[in-house]
This record gives C-alpha cells, sequence and structure tokens, in this order.
C-alpha cells in the first residue's frame, strides 16, 4: 500500500518510512524542507504542511496517513497552526479515502471522559484541538493517546519526559512508552483496517523515586532545570491494546527510563533535546541512510562495471573518486552479506558523523564525511581516501602522506585524491576561528578517550546476552534488543574510528619528537592479544599430557573435556572472554570460537609444539609522555574494538533466533536466510523476504568469484589471478614486524583452513581472529593490511614476522611452496631446496619471533 508520512525529516517520521519500506510498501514524505536522512526512497513533497494544496498533492494515491507533523511552539507562538494543520489533512485524507493516524498524548486519558477538571500542559490542550479537527473532518481515523515518550534517542519528548520524572512527587505512578513501541505501533496502525481512540503504553509503571535512583546509577544527569515537565497523565487502560489489537510492547516502564539514561550520559537535556558534551563520545540513536543525493544535486556515477553493480554498492562523487580497501578489509572482509552490509556500514556511518562534529566539519565537507567516507562496492567496504585526507587540516599530527600510507593503508603517491581541488574550508579569520575550534574539541576528546573507550568496553559487556536468554525473548523484545545493539554498534565504531585517529595522531606525534623509540605495551593489556594469550594458556594442557594433545590435535572438543575436567573449566574460562572473537568475526554469518571450540582447541594443540613463551613482565625504562600517550591511546583503541565485536556477536545471536522464527513460520526457507536481509526487513518482513533472501544470496556468490581491487579511482575492475611465483621470485609488501624465517606456505580462506606448526601463514587478509594461528605460525603474510591494523599490532607485541599489504600473495604463493619471509624488509621470496637454510619447516634463518 501507499502511505503517507508527514513530519517525516523528524526522527519519528524517518523511524516510521523506514519500517514501512522493509515491508515493502510506498512511502511518500511531507515536510517543509528537505532533510538527508530521510531515507532516499521515500517520494518525498516539500511544501507547508498546512497548506490545502499541498496536503491534497501529497495524500494523492495513499490509502493512509501517518500525521507526525508537529511544530513546537515558540514564546508568543499559540501553537494553534498544528491545529490547523491536522485538520486540513485530515480532511485531504478524507476525500482521497484514506484513513489517518494521529497520535495524541495521554493527558487526555483513555477516552472524553474521566479527565474533567485535571491539570493538563498547553501542548495537551493543542493535543485535544487536533484531536477534535480530525473527528470533524469526517476522515477514519485512529487516534493514539501514548503515554510520556522516553529512550536513548533523547529528544524533546524523553527530555520533557526526564524532568517531569525529576521533579514528580513520591506517591505518583507513571505510565511510559519507549519510542521503539511507539513507532511500531504507528507503522502497525498505518497498516490496518482498525479505527478509533487506542491507548499506548508500555508494561508497568514507575515512581518518580526509582527512577531517579535509575538515572543517578547510570551516570546520567540529574537535573533539567531548563526544560519544561508536564504532570502526572491519568492512568490508561491498555486491554485494548492487547485484546484487540493483539500489540505487546517490548519495553517496560523501568527498562524506559534505564534506556533514557543510556542516551543521557555524555550529554546535557535541554528544551529541543539533550545535546553532547564537550569531548564525549555519546550513544548515537538513528541511521544515516545509503545513497543519500549530493544536497548540491551534483550527479553520483555507478563505478561498476556494466552488469556488476550490487544492490548494495554505493554512487561515487566524482569530485571525491579515490577508495581503498586496505584496511576496511581486515575488519570486514568482502563479500559480505546484507545484514553485515547494513549493519556495520550504518555503524561506521554514525562513527564519521561523530569525528565530523569532532573536526568542525561543515558543509560539503561535512556531508562527504557523513554519507560517503564509507562506501561499499562489490559487496566489500572501501574508505574514501579523498575525503578522508580533508582531515590532514583539522588532525593534530596527521598530513597527507601519513594518511596515505599509515592510516588509510598504501595509497600510491601519483593517485590524485582531489582531481577537482579542495571543497570550500574556512579561509582567512575564519580559518584560524576553525582551526581554535577543532583543537579544543579534539584535545577535550583526547583528554576523555580512554575514559570514553572504557564506558563502550563495560556498556558491551553489561548489555550482553546468551543464545538461552535470547531465546527466551519474545518476538518484541527481540526486536528491541536488536535495536539497542544496532546503535551501540555505532556507538562502538565511534569509540573505535576515534581510537584510529587519536592514536594515529598520537604516534606521529611521537616519532617525530622520538623517532626510533618503539612505544612499549603489556600484550596482556591489549584485548586483541586476548586469543592468543588464551592459545598459550590452554598449550600448557596439552604439554603435559601426550593423548590429551592428540585428541585437541584432531579438534575432539567432547574428548578434551572427558578426560581433563580442569583443561574444560579452562576452555569455557577462556570462552567467557574470547568466545564472540574469531576468524572474520565481524562478518554476521560467520561462525565464532563460541560457536566451533574446535578452533581454540585444535590451535592450542598445535602451539603446545612451541616452546613456553615468556609473558613476565619485563622491566622497563623511563619512556617519553609521547610513547606513553601512544601506547594508552592504542591499549583504549583495542577495547573499543572488543566491545565491536563483543555488540556483533550480540547481533548474531539475535539474528540468528529471528531467522530460526521466521523460517519456522514460513517466511524464510531456512534460518541463514536472515542474513540476507536487512535488519528493517528483518523485523518487518516484506511478503517477498524469501525470493529477496535467495536473490541477495546469490548475488554475493557470484561477487565472490571476483577479485576487487584495493585502490578504486573513480571506477573499478576485477583485478586478474596474480602468476603463480617461481623459484627466485620475490613479492613486496610493508614489514610490520622484523624477523626472517622460511617455512612452508599455507592460504587460509576460510574459518576451516587451518595451518601447522611453522607454517608461513597467507591470507588475502587477517583480523583479530585469526590470531589463535599466530601463536604456532612461522610467520604471517597479507595481501591488505596497513602498519596500524590489529593483526600487525598483536604480531609486532609477540615478536611474529609479519609483511602485510603485498596486494597478492594469496593468489601468487601456493600452499606447500618454501619462502623466506623478511619483516624488516617487507619481502617474500620463494626459495629452492638448495637455498633452504634449514630443514625443518618454520626454522629461523636469520633472526625469529622474540619468544
Amino acid at each position: 500500500m501507499r502511505v503517507l508520512v508527514t513530519g517525516v525529516t523528524e526522527q519519528s517520521g524517518w523511524a516510521v518510512a523506514r519500517r514501512l519500506l522493509a515491508a515493502g510498501h510506498e512511502v511518500v514524505g511531507l515536510a517543509s524542507r528537505p532533510h538527508r536522512y530521510v531515507d532516499p526512497r521515500v517520494e518525498l513533497v516539500v511544501g507547508d504542511p498546512g497548506d490545502e494544496r499541498v496536503c491534497a498533492r501529497a495524500v494523492t494515491g495513499c490509502a493512509a496517513v501517518v500525521h507526525l507533523h508537529w511544530v513546537q511552539p515558540r514564546r508568543g507562538d499559540t501553537g494553534h497552526e498544528n491545529v490547523r494543520a491536522a485538520g486540513r489533512i485530515a480532511r485531504a485524507a478524507r476525500d482521497a479515502g484514506a484513513r489517518i493516524v494521529l497520535p495524541s498524548t495521554s493527558e487526555l486519558g483513555h477516552d472524553s471522559t474521566g479527565t474533567a477538571g485535571r491539570r493538563r500542559s498547553s501542548e495537551a490542550r493543542l493535543r485535544a484541538m487536533a484531536e477534535q479537527a480530525v473527528l470533524a473532518s469526517g476522515a477514519t481515523s485512529v487516534i493514539v493517546r501514548a503515554a510520556p515518550l522516553a529512550g536513548r534517542r533523547a529528544d524533546a519528548a524523553s527530555c520533557t519526559t526526564l524532568a517531569s520524572l525529576l521533579r514528580a512527587p513520591e506517591g505518583e505512578s507513571w505510565q511510559l512508552l519507549h519510542n521503539d513501541d511507539y513507532e511500531r505501533f504507528l507503522t502497525v496502525a498505518a497498516t490496518s483496517a482498525a479505527r478509533g481512540i487506542v491507548a499506548l503504553a508500555c508494561r508497568g509503571t514507575i515512581d518518580p523515586p526509582t527512577a531517579r535512583r535509575i538515572l543517578r546509577e547510570h551516570g546520567a544527569p540529574t537535573s533539567a532545570r531548563r526544560v519544561p515537565g508536564i504532570p502526572c497523565p491519568p492512568s490508561l487502560d491498555t486491554a485494548a491494546l492487547s485484546e484487540e489489537w493483539e500489540f505487546h510492547c517490548g519495553w517496560s516502564a523501568a527498562e524506559v527510563v534505564e534506556d533514557l539514561a543510556r542516551g543521557l550520559v555524555g550529554r546535557t537535556p535541554r528544551r529541543d533535546g539533550a545535546v553532547p558534551l564537550r569531548g564525549r563520545i555519546p550513544l548515537p540513536s538513528h541511521v544515516i541512510p545509503a545513497r543519500v543525493p549530493a544536497s548540491d544535486e551534483h550527479p553520483l556515477e555507478v563505478a561498476a562495471p556494466d552488469g556488476l553493480e550490487g544492490e548494495f554498492d554505493d554512487r561515487i562523487d566524482s569530485r571525491f573518486p579515490v577508495y581503498t580497501a586496505t584496511n576496511t578489509s581486515e575488519a570486514l572482509p568482502g563479500p559480505m552479506t546484507p545484514a553485515t552490509i547494513d549493519l556495520h556500514v550504518g555503524a561506521i556511518r554514525l562513527a564519521n558523523e561523530q569525528m565530523g562534529r569532532m573536526l568542525a566539519f561543515d558543509g560539503l565537507a561535512m556531508e562527504q564525511w557523513n554519507s560517503r567516507v564509507i562506501s561499499v562496492f562489490g559487496h566489500h567496504v572501501y574508505i574514501n581516501v579523498s575525503v578522508g585526507v580533508l582531515t590532514a587540516e583539522n588532525m593534530p599530527g596527521w598530513d597527507e602522506d601519513s594518511i596515505r600510507s599509515d592510516v588509510y593503508g598504501n595509497v600510491p603517491t601519483d593517485v590524485e585524491l582531489l582531481p577537482h581541488g579542495r571543497p570550500p574550508m574556512p579561509e582567512g579569520l575564519a580559518g584560524v576561528k576553525a582551526t581554535a575550534t577543532v583543537m579544543g574539541r579534539v584535545i577535550a576528546t583526547a583528554r576523555r578517550y580512554r575514559a570514553s573507550a572504557e564506558h563502550v568496553y563495560a556498556a558491551a559487556h553489561r548489555e550482553a546476552l546468551g543464545s538461552e536468554a535470547i531465546l527466551a525473548l519474545t518476538d518484541e523484545q527481540l526486536e528491541t534488543r536488536a535495536r539497542l545493539w544496532r546503535d551501540r554498534l555505532g556507538h562502538a565504531w565511534a569509540a573505535a574510528a576515534i581510537g584510529v585517529m587519536m592514536t594515529g595522531a598520537a604516534k606521529a606525534i611521537h616519532e617525530r619528537k622520538h623517532p626510533g623509540e618503539e612505544p612499549a605495551i603489556d600484550v596482556r593489556e591489549l584485548a586483541s592479544a586476548r586469543t592468543m594469550l588464551g592459545v598459550e594458556r590452554l598449550a600448557e594442557y596439552f604439554r603435559a599430557d601426550a593423548k590429551l594433545c592428540a585428541l585437541g590435535k584432531a579438534g575432539d572438543v567432547t574428548g578434551v573435556r572427558a578426560a581433563s575436567p580442569g583443561f574444560a573449566a579452562a576452555l569455557d574460562a577462556e570462552l567467557d572472554t574470547v568466545g564472540h572473537r574469531g576468524p572474520g568475526e565481524c562478518e554476521l554469518a560467520n561462525p565464532v570460537f563460541a560457536d566451533r571450540p574446535e578452533m581454540l582447541v585444535t590451535a592450542a594443540a598445535n602451539a603446545a609444539s612451541l616452546p613456553v613463551a615468556d609473558r613476565s613482565e619485563r622491566p622497563r625504562g623511563r619512556s617519553s609522555r609521547t610513547a606513553r600517550m601512544t601506547a594508552g591511546a592504542t591499549i583504549a583503541r583495542e577495547r573499543a574494538r572488543d566491545a565491536v565485536v563483543r555488540v556483533n556477536h550480540c547481533l548474531r545471536l539475535v539474528l540468528r533466533e529471528r531467522g530460526r522464527r521466521l523460517a519456522a513460520a514460513g517466511v524464510l526457507r531456512e534460518m541463514e536466510d536472515i542474513f540476507y536481509l536487512s535488519m528493517e526487513e528483518a523485523f518487518h518482513p516484506p511478503s517477498d523476504a524469501a525470493e529477496r533472501a535467495a536473490r541477495r544470496r546469490g548475488e554475493r556468490e557470484r561477487l565472490r568469484e571476483l577479485s576487487m581491487p584495493d585502490v578504486i579511482t573513480g571506477r573499478w575492475e576485477p583485478t586478474r589471478d596474480s602468476a603463480r611465483l617461481a623459484a627466485q621470485e620475490q613479492l613486496s609488501g610493508l614489514g610490520v614486524c622484523g624477523g626472517v624465517v622460511e617455512g612452508p606456505v599455507k592460504l587460509v580462506a576460510s574459518v576451516d583452513d587451518e595451518i601447522e606448526p611453522g607454517d608461513v601463514l597467507v591470507a588475502s587478509v587477517t583480523d583479530t581472529g585469526h590470531t589463535a594461528m599466530f601463536g604456532y605460525a612461522a610467520a604471517v603474510v597479507t595481501d591488505l593490511g596497513g602498519a596500524a591494523s590489529h593483526a600487525a599490532i598483536v604480531a609486532r607485541e609477540f615478536g611474529i614476522p609479519c609483511v602485510v599489504d603485498t596486494k597478492c600473495a594469496s593468489g601468487a604463493l601456493t600452499d606447500g611452496q618454501a619462502v623466506r619471509v623478511d619483516g624488516s624488509a617487507g619481502t617474500v621470496t620463494v626459495v629452492g631446496r638448495d637455498d633452504a637454510v634449514g630443514t625443518d619447516s618454520g626454522e629461523v634463518a636469520t633472526e625469529g619471533r622474540a619468544r
């Protein structure tokens, strides 16, 4: 059906439109001005919602109208224009034969009786008049009397609810409503045939002292002096909500307040909504859509060869044409499933938005930074270096060379990043002022960065649920959890991405002041090193028991558990710590160590053949202040990155359960189809959900056969297979950890590929999940990656010779081929039998790993 959403440029308008689009409906939006965060699939009508002709044009062909347009009256404004707009859109709906859904307030009670003499807010009086205007129009209507809204969005309504609860006397009992349940009900109401007045409130009530205690415990503001409140509304009878509408809320009243507290951490409440505090990284709660057109109407171009553009591909702005996958492929190796693209690329866009505010971008620079610095081509994620280089002007310690070589990988110097010149940036006095603003924001963020990363890390642990807990959730609770974790994923990516900036800036400053001094990092403090440390701890059991080790090498988890209760307890402890991680860990469809503990067990059994590593704390000399800054930023960044992976695993579990239920209901053919839907489609599935999943699965398999380039300059072409290297031929890349070793090549292309002790691990890309194998690999060689990648950090700290960014090692080398890896020179040389220095695989040629 075709649905008109007025007020579509407000957050509830965005959300309702996304739900309707996911379910397969056409959506028309009406607003007085456009907004970049309205989904581009919405047919936007720009005009005065109070103009009868505009209303008539917008409602043409629609079966329903969700009227969300409501302008908060300013001082001296009566607000009666809201009433007139409601009457006009209702009459337009009546004339078009459309139903109208009108949100109202619980201050008016469940029906027209029982509220006489009660004190009402000025908005409640206006809402009552709007109700009368809609009823008088004769249009078929649903009037939704909603309890006070609140949630992590921390918008104007949430701040009003906050102020009301903070000032309310003891003894009152408040019903509340979460934004999630509110917007889900509006979507249901728009597509139903019901009419009349319906009361909408979540489960249970909360008293003001309990609300204030919850806010204090979560570190949220407990003062909202500048925000007006409302009197406690009358109690709503929600029996019809469950009995007639068969609608159930996913949140309880206490949970609504907890979620409000989440959104207020790092913000201060204001009348128009909470605003971020200086230097903080607050929790986001909105979505930046894909394929947003340029506001200046500059055309966007297809980057793919004819016939190869994917459904989720972005378009390129020719003014910013250079992209690289060197670093993104480590965290998000393609081709990714649609669910992974939807959630992670959306989360990174939110992270970019927060970084853009910190760097004081505006105009075209901010627009490009938010919408196109991260893009998708062929189900692979790329970073727009042309946009990213703009940070060189604003980020201390960065310049174009560091962005080309360290931050975004290795972009050739002959590639022109901005062929049409830089976008307009502040100059003269304005430029000086902008620089001062940026420096102030960056310094404030840097000072609080470790605390911010720790907050995200703790929240990811606190909010995590296991498989059994998720299984017990209702469908409604399943959706509320998924939406919370989607927002927390954006929060974690923001902390991790800002950490990349902080680490890069600290490293650049340190290298200029203290060249040659390597910042000392205790590997036990690195979240990305926990997998390898866990493998080393488990290996101790196998060194002491040859029979147990044989079971471990066979991947017999049941057998080793039965044979050694001590090992079983140790394995469970490691899985509690790193069970959410694994090779290709950010791909939602991939298994992790918790799903396949044999990956950890086999790694530990193989590592048992190597000498015991010395992990005792080494005495440290006095390090420079910049070295300590670099080490601290790196540790904090890795904790934020671990939060990304932990939240991602929660999303993996909730989508699996949703997929299981949809498959049981016949909506999907199998559980795994859920990974070929967007999150909105997963919870508001279209009628052709199974067919969509099958089509997208086929597209991903087709793209899997292509080899994507690591750098795109305007358009891309699949790269050709690399010629196999013969004896004495050599590959060059970026050496990120010194040492020279020899050993046989073992190509690792999937989670099922294993290596033997002494093998040279060769992969297109590695992530932290692969580090379980680092414990017994002679060396690590990858096609892509940079000096700041997580795998490179682990390799350096554990002394494993490592060469990244060879471009083609996984295609040019073959299993079993003997190679010499020089981690200092960044070279990989094929050696013949006569040239081999040792006879044992992995024997050190000149300098081995630091053990």
